[in-house]
Formats: structure tokens, C-alpha cells, sequence
């Protein structure tokens, strides 16, 4: 780079190395890719930390962030802002801090908020679904013992009441079988209900005629 840039012995300044030296090891386009990588910042699933070492890094190669620091501190502070996860923006949004470091601190703040509150939330849940746990638990003696679930005498009830109906059935259909004294004939001690006696006719009971008897 001496042979090239200082042929008659110029000193070389500090800028004219600088520029020189990212032509070839950090062209125009790596640059335009970091500010953009910049400018698409967002927090997404990293912590406060890891997003704000990222922001940093990034900084450094934006055309914005050079020069005095007080004349692109409000931007930086915006930009950092924006890039943050919902929740947590809606924590320090509010303040509107303009000064880089202080906004870094009360972010950090409000992730350990969150974050503690999250944990909070998720222990109440734990202890909620312990005690509807405990509730569904039988109580009683009758349970531990092997006792008869509800669904078991629910099941035992519909057999009984099966059981009942169907004997009452068979009882009914005994009746009509076989039909109480007081409805046989007196004259023939049979049962022919609607039917005149025919005991001394020497017929069928059946059909009526002689050759046959039923």
C-alpha cells in the first residue's frame, strides 16, 4: 500500500489509509448490508442484553450513528426503542428517555419485571390445577374400599330395573296363561273365556266338531 499510495515518499494519512483499506476489505456493499441489518433490527427472542450488544455492533456501521454522539443520540434511542418486544416497549415507551444508556437500564428493568411476573402467573396456575386436582379426588371410605363408583349404580340400577320389568312381564304372561280361579268355568273346571261350556257335547274345543277331542 506504500508503493502504491506514497511514490515520492508522501506521508500517508490516517484517512487516506482508512479509505483505502475498506475498498479492499470492506467494500461499499458490506456496509450497506450491516445499515440495513441495522435498520431491520428487532428484538424477537433475544434478551435486553444480547439485542443491545447487537444494536451496538451494528451502530458502528451506520452513516447515521458517526460523528458526535449528541447529534444522533435521539435517533439511536428511537431506533433501540422500536426494536424492542411488545411488552416491553410498552414499559419504556411511555418515558420517552432520549439518552442511550439510561434507556438500556430501564429495559433491562422492565424484562426482570416481566419476567417475575411471568413466573408468578405460571406458579398460580400450578397451585390452581393442584387443588381442582385434589377435589376430583373420591372421598370417603366407600371409594378406597372398593365401593361402587356412580357410574357402577347407575349400571346396577338400569340391571334391576331390567330384571324388575322383565319378571314383572313374565308374571303378566303367567296370568294370561294361567288365569285365576275365579275366571274358569264351574261347570268343567277349564278356562274358555267368550266360549259356552261344551263339556257334556263331546266336541273339540278348538274347532267345535265331534271326531276330535282338545
Amino acid at each position: 500500500m506504500r508503493h502504491i499510495l506514497q511514490p515520492n515518499g508522501v506521508v500517508i494519512s490516517s484517512e487516506l489509509f482508512r479509505e483505502e483499506f475498506y475498498k479492499k476489505y470492506f467494500p461499499i456493499s458490506v456496509r450497506n448490508g450491516k445499515e440495513l441489518e441495522l435498520l431491520q433490527l428487532k428484538q424477537g427472542q433475544m434478551t435486553v442484553t444480547e439485542y443491545t450488544s447487537k444494536f451496538e455492533e451494528l451502530c458502528r456501521f451506520s452513516r447515521i450513528c458517526q460523528g458526535a454522539p449528541e447529534d444522533f443520540a435521539g435517533w439511536k434511542c428511537i431506533k433501540y426503542e422500536g426494536g424492542l418486544r411488545g411488552d416491553i416497549q410498552s414499559f419504556v415507551a411511555p418515558m420517552e428517555i432520549r439518552t442511550f444508556s439510561k434507556l438500556v437500564n430501564k429495559t433491562r428493568v422492565a424484562e426482570e419485571c416481566l419476567r417475575k411476573a411471568a413466573l408468578d402467573k405460571s406458579d398460580h396456575q400450578s397451585s390452581i390445577r393442584e387443588d381442582h386436582g385434589r377435589n376430583l379426588v373420591p372421598r370417603g371410605q366407600d371409594f378406597k374400599r372398593g365401593g361402587n363408583t356412580p357410574q357402577q349404580h347407575q349400571g346396577q340400577s338400569s340391571f334391576w330395573r331390567f330384571n324388575n320389568n322383565n319378571n314383572q312381564g313374565k308374571e303378566r304372561g303367567k296370568q294370561a296363561q294361567f288365569p285365576q280361579d275365579d275366571l274358569t268355568c264351574r261347570r268343567c273346571g277349564r278356562y274358555h273365556p267368550n266360549t259356552p261350556c261344551r263339556a257334556d257335547w263331546d266336541v273339540c274345543y278348538y274347532c267345535g266338531r265331534a271326531g276330535n277331542m282338545s
